[in-house]
């Protein structure tokens, strides 16, 4: 197995305001001016003390008569039937991790314990937006080298996501080594540092990208739930569509 570093630039992180502010449950009007200025401080502080690091690595896609499992080198996924059909036509499977660093979590921790709770909330919210802008990067990397080959790619799935487990997320690591990314798993599966994003990126001639997959899910009230950037509330904890918090 080959890990594959990706570059990724710090210049190309976006973080949206209006999503922030979403979440604090501020409009954006004149009355928030105070809530836009932390935003766009703490953005600027975080992207600049960030560490993020990515790799990925692939796999041949194995054969699997289960409608909820796929199968690499002998280790099998229960996915689910939502991603595992979501993956249909995979000739291939990449694996990635991601992570934002350490650093606006310290940060975000920092802020929270002298007391200054909105700016600690707020440093999280933007976390949660650079790791999650870090794994766009990570995707349009294995995009890209999937076209060479004259194939294409799903959107990205990880646990924790619609009915894959949380836990199989030891299996993801087992096959690809977070250590050299710096990123380690808890017992509990849970990633460190926490704003950190592991998943599988199907591969192939025939599969098909569906960015907004949700609608596809019956799981209406679930937490990780994620919805069309046209419709309100599209910044839902994204980095939570990974099984962080």
């Amino acid at each position: 197995m080959q890990l594959n570093l990706i570059n990724i630039q710090k210049d190309r992180i976006t973080i949206e305001p209006d999503d922030v502010l979403s979440l604090l449950g501020s409009s954006g009007n004149e009355d928030d001016t105070h809530s836009i200025d932390l935003i766009t401080r703490y953005t600027l502080e975080c992207i600049r003390i960030c560490s993020p690091r990515g790799g990925f690595a692939q796999f041949k896609a194995e054969k699997s008569d289960s409608n909820e499992e796929i199968e690499i080198e002998g280790t099998r996924f229960r996915t689910g039937r939502i991603i595992r059909n979501m993956l249909k036509g995979s000739e291939e499977y990449a694996f990635f991790a991601v992570t934002a660093g350490p650093e606006p979590e310290t940060l975000s921790k920092t802020l929270m314990n002298e007391g200054q709770f909105l700016e600690g909330y707020i440093v999280d919210l933007i976390a949660t937006g650079i790791v999650e802008s870090v794994a766009d990067q990570a995707q349009e990397v294995i995009e890209s080298t999937a076209r060479k080959d004259g194939f294409k790619i799903t959107n990205r799935y990880s646990p924790g996501y619609c009915t894959w487990d949380v836990a199989e997320q030891q299996k993801l690591f087992g096959l690809l080594p977070g250590e050299c990314l710096g990123i380690t798993l808890s017992e509990s599966s849970l990633m460190l540092p926490i704003k950190s994003v592991s998943g599988i990126i199907g591969i192939g001639k025939d599969v098909k990208y569906s960015e907004y997959s949700c609608k596809h899910c019956s799981m209406k009230q679930c937490v990780f739930r994620r919805v069309d950037r046209r419709n309100p509330g599209f910044f839902i904890h994204r980095n939570r569509w990974s099984s962080q918090s």
